[in-house]
């Protein structure tokens, strides 16, 4: 019986041995050749199954060593098992992955090289935000356009540059989204590479309207972009042609899902690929990779009209001084010839150094107010107040712009009112908070007819409705005449606005508190006036950039239910907020 055994596993052994490939055996001695003993193959194929995570494999080697197989055994097991794997490691090349500068970082260079160094050592934490959305939304709906495209969105840095230089030499592939490319230290990921006839052509997508494909109406921060990819991915490859996809402003939803045509290019060649730019990209490199280095000092840079443009910069509270309570920037509206060049010829640095014939208006008032460390509240506003008609109403609106187009029948850019709120207060009563009417919703094909109708029910037909800036309430409701589902309804519209009172100009003629500091919004105001009303609590909508974040959050189908519930509780909250201040501040002006 044992011999019968013995002579099966000596049988089985010659065959083993004869099924092997000869390749399988040159790539074995080829590798032995670099090692003095075969004992060092197998610790190099240990290591390579270890990265591997491969614990059966490495069960089965360990077993044939344990026993004191013959060694060409266990690396022949190694090497069938792995002929593949090897094969792939081998066909990947070798990457620099090493780089300072990224498209963005030198975007950010280029506006300020403080704000870059800032990047570098001090970066504020990055927090979502609407065009963040937005932007994501659009880039998704242009890679939809072609599903056979290989897309390396979900893809590390790293691991988007092995694949992109893969991709490249695969004669199938035809379109790369979000593909990887490191030269001179900077890093790019162009949004799409299409390959043409004799190369690749570049697409850089943007959320943003081009009046009359005009390259003229291209903003300088989109050619810089497009510039620096174009520089990086020419050193790799050739580049035929730079494109920016926008939106196209002729492009109208008809909720089924398609957006086809929702992107035209402009091809802008020419102008990024120009021995300037070229040469422009250049000399910035170096001097904003020095940024970087660990022992670099911050510039000394002071803040001007770069701190906007071309996107509002992140540390700007740490470049400006903590204002004082009496500094002359508190004014408002310092646009005069003769008022910019006194606080210039005289270092001007308070208020009560400004001469008051320089002033006008409400720059009279808040002179006087600092100065004097007293509140303006003038008599006549209570008496303007009192022959308002009752009831009072106090209306806010929430609008979003939804650069992709999600709601049935409107278009890109176009402002969408989602949200309403509305309290009411007869003569002498006291009301709450949680008092309001208010209207929600996203993304309903009839929202603007629901908008429209629930808000008439809640307004009445009698009584004054404040809102404080009324620009924004009036833009909306006169849109809102003009569209067909909501044309029934024009007369009840005219009747709403002509209820309309604007406390806005009203605060600014007749009422100033040094609390203020020369703002007058009414989040500003209230700091001045008794209220429980407050915008700063943690983990609440604040303003309306949150409130419109809010709004890509509940419409973006990746974002759980659960957030979305929570998001609208806020929403809810907020706008609540906006009119019952508006409540105490009237109430406040009438001394009641």
């Amino acid at each position: 019986m044992t011999k019968t055994k013995d002579k099966k596993n000596k049988d089985k052994k010659i065959k083993d041995q004869k099924s092997r490939n000869p390749t399988e055996d040159k790539i074995i001695l080829e590798n032995a050749s670099q090692l003095k003993t075969k004992t060092k193959v197998l610790e190099e194929a240990f290591k390579i199954i270890a990265k591997q995570g491969v614990k059966q494999v490495l069960k089965e080697v360990a077993k044939k060593v344990a026993k004191k197989k013959v060694k060409e055994d266990a690396v022949h097991v190694f090497t069938s098992k792995f002929k593949k794997t090897v094969k792939a490691k081998e066909s990947i090349p070798k990457v620099n992955n090493n780089y300072t500068l990224t498209k963005t970082k030198i975007i950010s260079g280029l506006q300020c090289k403080k704000k870059l160094w800032y990047d570098f050592h001090e970066p504020e934490k990055e927090e979502d935000s609407a065009s963040f959305y937005s932007g994501n939304l659009f880039g998704r709906k242009l890679r939809e356009l072609d599903k056979s495209g290989l897309d390396l969105s979900g893809f590390s840095n790293t691991k988007a540059v092995e694949e992109t230089i893969k991709a490249l030499k695969e004669s199938k592939c035809k379109i790369i989204y979000e593909a990887a490319f490191i030269h001179e230290g900077i890093l790019i990921r162009p949004d799409v590479l299409k390959k043409t006839k004799n190369g690749w052509e570049l697409w850089e997508a943007k959320a943003v309207k081009i009046k009359n494909d005009s390259p003229e109406e291209i903003k300088k921060v989109y050619l810089q972009d497009i510039a620096i990819q174009s520089y990086v991915i020419t050193s790799k490859i050739n580049l035929t042609s730079s494109k920016l996809v926008c939106i196209d402003d002729k492009f109208i939803y008809q909720g089924d899902g398609n957006y086809n045509h929702l992107f035209k290019k402009v091809d802008l060649t020419e102008i990024v690929t120009t021995q300037e730019q070229k040469t422009k990209i250049k000399n910035s490199i170096e001097e904003l990779k020095a940024l970087a280095a660990e022992k670099m000092a911050c510039p000394n840079i002071e803040t001007g009209d770069h701190c906007k443009d071309p996107y509002p910069c992140p540390y700007l509270s740490r470049c400006m001084p903590k204002l004082e309570d009496d500094s002359y920037k508190i004014l408002p509206n310092i646009r005069t010839n003769a008022l910019k060049n006194y606080i210039k010829d005289n270092n001007v640095k308070f208020i009560q150094e400004v001469p008051l014939d320089l002033l006008r208006g409400p720059q009279r008032i808040v002179h006087q107010v600092h100065k004097n460390n007293e509140e303006h509240l003038n008599p006549e506003l209570k008496n303007i107040l009192k022959n308002c008609d009752q009831p009072f109403y106090f209306m806010d609106f929430e609008t979003i712009q939804q650069f992709v187009p999600i709601i049935n029948g409107t278009t890109s850019h176009e402002i969408i009112p989602f949200q309403w709120s509305v309290h009411k207060c007869e003569e002498n009563e006291n009301i709450k908070i949680e008092d309001n009417n208010f209207f929600l919703d996203f993304s309903s094909n009839d929202i603007e007819r629901k908008f429209l109708e629930s808000l008439l029910q809640a307004l009445g037909t009698k009584g004054t409705i404040f809102v404080h800036n009324e620009s924004t309430e009036i833009k909306v409701l006169e849109r809102l005449k003009k569209k067909e589902s909501c044309k029934s309804l024009e007369a009840e519209i005219d009747l709403i606005i002509s209820r309309i009172k604007d406390s806005l100009p009203l605060a600014r003629e007749y009422f100033y508190n040094s609390k203020m500091k020369g703002k007058y919004g009414i989040k500003s105001i209230i700091k001045s006036i008794p209220t429980d009303i407050s915008y700063e609590e943690e983990g609440n909508i604040g303003g309306g950039r949150a409130a419109q974040l809010a709004w890509f959050k509940c419409t973006d189908p990746k974002i759980s239910q659960s957030e979305k519930e929570k998001e609208k509780i806020l929403l809810k909250k907020y706008c609540a907020k906006d009119t019952f201040a508006l409540h105490d501040l009237i109430k406040y002006w009438m001394g009641s």
